[in-house]
């Protein structure tokens, strides 16, 4: 037995009309899923609690690109990285609710918004306020956004249910975008702005890889839960660390930037 919930938000999420998919919160309905009904009660309620947790973190990224969209403008960055990120509070609201609806289908019942998750900032002490303006938007963008990137894909890969890839497709659809804001402003960074960005590079991917690794070592390994959006462990952490290797690290060799600590960071296992 399935839910029947509209793509269109029946609750005040603040989903702009003028957005991405016209106040809907998907690009097309989400399908629906059968194989639902083959979990167990205990299944779906681990589920339930999985994407409705994906639906409180992905409401606090808004509020990050909130900060983002500020430090662009402060920056005086380029107006289509401003209008990106402007876009990007409004696509991560979408998420929000897409996961929530998602989280609803699995317990077979309307599930209520999550909590409102704290938006702690990293101080950045001794940064310049310029600086730090830029350190957000690299944290936010070239980190966080390149490695849910990953951690999608890894998800949509082991993902066989109906449902939850058509949920994962329609976030990771975003996330490349969202990535790239980070990735662009380096690159209209002068070479000296760079170099100094790069010595906060290492303290920031170990933050980073240490927030990814609490986030998803909540629930317990299940191929059944893998099949509906919640992979293991192993391939999380696999994902993380070839977010670094394949995309991280050759981004910033791109933009001339030193890589050397992060890749003996990873060598030595990644400690955090």
């Amino acid at each position: 037995m399935n839910l029947s919930i509209s793509s269109k938000p029946e609750h005040d999420v603040h989903i702009r009309r003028d957005g991405r998919w016209a106040g809907a919160i998907t690009s097309r309905p989400l399908p629906d899923d059968a194989t639902l009904d083959d979990l167990s009660p205990t299944q779906r309620l681990v589920l339930a609690d999985v994407w409705r947790g994906r639906a409180a973190s992905e409401r606090r990224v808004s509020e990050s690109f909130t900060v983002v969209r500020d430090a662009l403008v402060s920056l005086d960055a380029p107006r289509d990285l401003v209008d990106l990120a402007t876009r990007a509070i409004d696509d991560e609201m979408r998420h929000a609710e897409l996961s929530r609806m998602v989280a609803s289908r699995c317990a077979l019942q309307e599930i209520d918004h999550p909590p409102r998750l704290v938006l702690e900032l990293p101080l950045h002490a001794g940064a310049s306020e310029r600086l730090r303006h830029i350190l957000h938007v690299v944290g936010q963008c070239a980190f966080n956004e390149t490695i849910a990137s990953a951690f999608l894909e890894a998800a949509i890969a082991e993902a066989t249910a109906p449902l939850a890839r058509a949920a994962l497709r329609e976030l990771l659809s975003d996330e490349i975008d969202h990535a790239r804001i980070g990735w662009a402003l380096l690159a209209s960074l002068d070479a000296t702005t760079r170099a100094e960005v790069e010595r906060w590079l290492p303290p920031m991917a170990i933050a980073n890889l240490r927030m990814w690794r609490d986030a998803h070592r909540t629930y317990a390994d299940d191929a059944s839960l893998a099949a509906h959006g919640a992979p293991s462990v192993a391939s999380v952490e696999r994902a993380l660390l070839l977010a670094f290797r394949d995309l991280i690290l050759p981004g910033f060799a791109h933009l001339g930037m030193g890589t050397a600590k992060i890749a003996a960071w990873l060598e030595a296992g990644a400690p955090t």
